[in-house]
């Protein structure tokens, strides 16, 4: 009898040591994966370039940046809700719709809340006098943000200003160009460098080779990050010099299969786009780690 209670506290102990080591598990998982910070590359939806990115930190607030073409709304939507069903921040590169597409769509025909908009934007005016050919959408893109709906949510920020989003910070290191009116949309594209821990990411939207030149002028010393979004969609963006002053570790391609391999239809390389010359830059810079949108969505930790 006696043996037997023995044996009996024995299972007792074993039962809860077992117990608390699920718990223990169980708690450290929970706030490890809490703690993590993550950034999620989209592909394209369709056949058409586009840009799309989405940042959670550790505490599960969601960042978008940009979001692409008005037929990526729906895969945009799905990850908003798949991350909480709202947006802690939104940063906007430039008015052009495979960058803002989504955006327009989502705020003007669904109810997913967004607290704060950040874009940097010239008067219409100016777009039209500029880049006319697109001055129907980026009229559309202008009301959307003086929209009753976000109006006082939208932010112009100025060179410098730094947002903080939980442990992530947002620093604003170029805005509009009003005075660049060669290649002109591309070159108004706002540029944030991400920070969160230690891993920096460089967004450059669609930045030209002007917009290079004066970024190397007036943030050289901010530049270099971890990560970089390789501008204009692989091609014909910024300047070889800039990215060398970046030197990233990490290249991230928001890059349809086709701007790829420069391939509109009559084979490899074929095409009038630049993408190999950049790939032969990124190539020289001895980058190991390239995230490609044609391969389909891709998410990083951060940490």
């Amino acid at each position: 009898m006696e043996q037997k209670k023995i044996n009996n506290k024995k299972r007792f102990y074993v039962v809860l040591i077992f117990i608390l080591i699920i718990a223990i598990s169980l708690f450290y998982f929970q706030n490890y994966s809490q703690k993590n910070t993550t950034l999620t590359q989209l592909s394209p939806q369709g056949d058409r370039q586009m840009m799309g990115y989405l940042i959670k930190t550790h505490q599960g607030k969601l960042i978008v940046i940009d979001g692409g073409t008005i037929d990526d709304k729906d895969q945009l939507i799905d990850q908003i809700n798949q991350n909480g069903g709202k947006v802690d921040a939104w940063f906007l590169t430039h008015a052009h719709d495979d960058h803002v597409g989504a955006f327009t769509q989502i705020v003007n025909n669904t109810d997913i809340l967004i607290n704060k908009i950040y874009v940097s934007t010239n008067e219409l005016s100016w777009y039209k006098q500029y880049e006319p050919q697109r001055a129907d959408f980026t009229e559309y893109f202008l009301e959307t943000l003086e929209s009753e709906k976000i109006k006082d949510k939208v932010v112009q920020p100025n060179i410098n200003d730094i947002f903080k989003i939980d442990n992530v910070q947002a620093e604003i290191l170029g805005i509009k160009n009003p005075e660049i009116t060669e290649n002109p949309g591309n070159e108004q594209s706002m540029v944030i460098k991400f920070t969160t821990n230690n891993k920096s990411l460089l967004i450059l939207g669609d930045t030209g080779e002007k917009s290079s030149e004066k970024l190397l002028k007036t943030q050289k010393e901010k530049l270099k990050s971890d990560i970089l979004q390789i501008a204009h969609h692989g091609q014909q963006g910024a300047t070889k010099e800039l990215y060398k002053q970046v030197n990233p570790k990490i290249c991230l391609w928001p890059t349809p299969e086709w701007l790829w391999n420069n391939d509109i239809g009559q084979g490899e390389n074929t095409g009038p786009y630049k993408t190999f010359e950049t790939r032969e830059w990124i190539k020289e810079m001895n980058v190991k780690e390239n995230y490609i949108a044609k391969d389909g969505n891709i998410t990083i930790n951060l940490f």
